[in-house]
C-alpha cells in the first residue's frame, strides 16, 4: 500500500492515520516506510522521485514525480555502459601501441584504454628490450590525439576542493594508472613510514609526518595534501607534512604530479630497471604515418571493464568508456569528443523508444552538478536492457545488495530471493539507487529512485527503505 504525498509533512513522525491512507490511495504516491524516512530526515516530498516498474504487465506501476529531471549522480553510469554495450559490443578492446621513427624517437600512442596501468606499460617496454632495443636515442613522444581536445584536463574547472583525489582525474587517451601515486603509510609509536608506487625516477619523498593519537579510522584529518617541489637540476620532491595516527596503516591514491612529468619519470624508472638507456625528453605530438609499430597491447574487454565501472563506481573508467563512444562515432572532423559522445548516447536513447528530452549528460560518469535524467526515462532504459542480447553482461556489472561492489555492506537484510542488483549514486545534495529487484514472491521489478536536496545528509536511507518495501512484496499488493 502507498501513502499519498500530501500527507507527508516535514517534521518527526508526521504521517497520516492508517484509516485515512486506506481511503486515499493514488497512482503517484509513496510507500509508508519511505514517507516515514523522509519525515525522519526532515526532507520535503519534492526531494524524492522514483518509479517502480513490474516486468509482468498484470502488476501495478508505482511512481512519484517520475517525470521530473533529477541529478542521478553515478546512476548515470548505467546509461553510459548500456549505450556502449549496444554501440561497441562486449568484446570491444582498446589498443595501446609503441612506435619508432628513423630519428630514434619512441611514440606512445594512447587508445583510451581504461585498464592501462604502469605494470602493463612496463610489459610493453620489456617487449622492446626482448627485441634487442637497448637505447632510446630520441624523445618519448606522447600521442593523446584520439580524443579532442587531447588534454581535456587542462581547461577543466575543479569539481570540488580536492582536485588531486583519484575520482577527480579528468582522463585523456593515454591514462596510465590514472596518473596516480599510491601512498602507503604505516606507523608505530614513534615514527611514520611512507612507501610510494609506481617507481618514479628522480622523485623522492620528504617525510615530515608526525605520529599522533587520533583514531586510525580518521587518519586523513591530521595530514596535509602532498606538496611538490622541483629544483633547477630536475629533482622532484614530494613533501608530506602533518600528523598520522600511531600504530596505523593506510593507503591513498592521489594525482600528485603533472601528467607529462609523471610519465617521463615512470618510463625512465621502468626503462632503467630493464637495463635500457634514454637521455631524451618527453613531448607531445602525433605519431607520424611512417612510424614502425614496435609493440601493441589490448587488455580487458568492454564487458569486463563495465563490471569495474558499475560495481566499484569507477568514474574515470566510465569517462573513458563515454569518450570512446565519441571517438568511434561517425562525426564530422573537428567535433569535440565529448559532444560526439553526447550525441551518440542521446541517439541511442531515442532508438530505445525513450524520449531523450531534458536528459543532460556532461561526462557520462555522474560526477557532475548538471547531469539530469528522470526516473521514468531511466526505468524505460533499464526495461529495454532486459531485451538486449547484452543484458547478461550488463546485469552482471551491477552491484549485488549485501554482497559486492558499492552495495557490499548495504541492504544486507533484504528478504530472499531479492538478489537486488542496484547501481548506487552519491554526491553532495544527490543520491540514487537504480536497477533490478526480485521480491519475496519471486516477482521482478525495475527501480529508479533519486533524492536531491541541498539539506541532504543521508539520502541513502530513504532509497534503502524503498528497496526494502519492494523486496518485501509491497509493490505487488493489490
Amino acid at each position: 500500500m502507498l501513502l499519498p504525498l500530501h500527507h507527508v509533512i516535514r517534521g518527526a513522525g508526521a504521517l497520516c492515520l492508517a484509516a485515512a491512507w486506506a481511503c486515499a490511495r493514488a497512482a503517484d504516491a509513496v510507500p509508508p516506510p519511505v514517507a516515514q524516512e523522509l519525515a525522519r530526515q526532515g526532507l520535503p516530498a519534492s526531494a524524492l522521485a522514483f518509479q517502480v516498474t513490474p516486468l509482468s504487465p498484470e502488476l501495478p506501476r508505482h511512481a512519484w514525480q517520475a517525470g521530473r529531471l533529477f541529478n542521478p549522480a553515478s546512476a548515470m553510469k548505467q546509461v553510459t555502459t548500456l549505450a556502449a554495450l549496444d554501440a561497441l559490443g562486449p568484446a570491444y578492446r582498446w589498443t595501446t601501441a609503441l612506435y619508432g621513427d628513423g630519428a630514434g624517437n619512441l611514440y606512445l600512442r594512447g587508445g583510451g584504454d581504461p585498464n592501462l596501468d604502469w605494470e602493463r606499460l612496463g610489459g610493453m617496454l620489456r617487449e622492446l628490450r626482448m627485441k634487442g632495443i637497448a637505447t632510446i636515442a630520441g624523445d618519448l613522444v606522447l600521442d593523446r590525439s584520439l580524443f579532442a581536445p587531447a588534454r581535456p584536463d587542462v581547461a577543466a574547472p575543479p569539481f570540488d576542493d580536492t582536485p588531486d583525489a583519484a575520482y577527480n582525474v579528468v582522463p585523456d587517451a593515454l591514462n596510465v594508472s590514472d596518473y596516480l601515486v599510491t601512498y602507503t603509510l604505516s606507523s608505530n609509536t614513534t615514527a611514520v613510514a611512507v612507501r610510494t608506487t609506481p617507481p618514479l625516477d628522480g622523485v623522492t619523498v620528504v617525510n615530515r609526518l608526525i605520529p599522533n593519537d587520533t583514531p586510525c579510522t580518521g587518519w586523513q584529518a591530521g595530514w596535509r595534501r602532498p606538496r611538490v617541489e622541483r629544483d633547477a637540476g630536475g629533482a622532484v620532491r614530494i613533501v608530506l607534512e602533518g600528523g598520522f595516527p600511531r600504530d596505523c596503516t593506510a593507503s591513498i591514491d592521489l594525482a600528485t604530479l603533472e601528467r607529462d612529468l609523471y610519465l617521463e619519470r615512470l618510463v625512465r624508472a621502468l626503462w632503467r630497471e630493464l637495463g635500457g638507456q634514454w637521455s631524451g625528453r618527453v613531448r607531445e605530438d602525433r605519431t607520424p604515418a611512417g612510424a614502425a609499430l614496435l609493440a601493441a597491447r589490448q587488455f580487458e574487454t568492454l564487458g569486463e571493464t563495465i563490471r569495474t565501472v558499475n560495481k566499484r563506481s569507477d568514474g574515470v573508467k566510465a569517462r573513458l568508456v563515454y569518450l570512446t563512444l565519441g571517438a568511434t562515432a561517425n562525426d564530422a572532423p573537428g567535433v569535440p569528443t565529448l559532444e560526439g559522445a553526447r550525441r551518440r548516447v542521446l541517439d541511442w536513447v531515442a532508438v530505445q523508444g525513450v524520449d531523450p528530452a531534458g536528459i543532460v549528460i556532461e561526462n557520462g560518469s555522474g560526477l557532475s552538478r548538471i547531469e539530469r535524467i528522470s526516473p521514468a526515462q531511466l526505468s524505460a532504459l533499464l526495461r529495454a536492457a532486459v531485451a538486449s542480447p547484452w543484458y547478461p553482461e550488463f546485469a552482471a556489472s551491477l552491484p549485488v545488495a549485501g554482497l559486492d561492489g558499492t552495495m557490499r555492506k548495504r541492504l544486507e537484510d533484504l528478504p530472499a530471493p531479492s538478489g537486488a542488483r542496484l547501481k548506487t549514486g552519491t554526491l553532495r545534495d544527490a543520491a540514487a539507487l537504480s536497477g533490478y529487484v526480485r521480491d519475496r514472491a519471486g516477482r521482478d521489478w525495475i527501480v529508479a529512485a533519486f533524492v536531491n536536496d541541498p539539506r541532504l545528509e543521508d539520502g541513502r536511507s530513504v532509497l534503502d527503505s524503498l528497496i526494502r518495501w519492494v523486496a518485501a512484496g509491497g509493490a505487488g499488493e493489490p
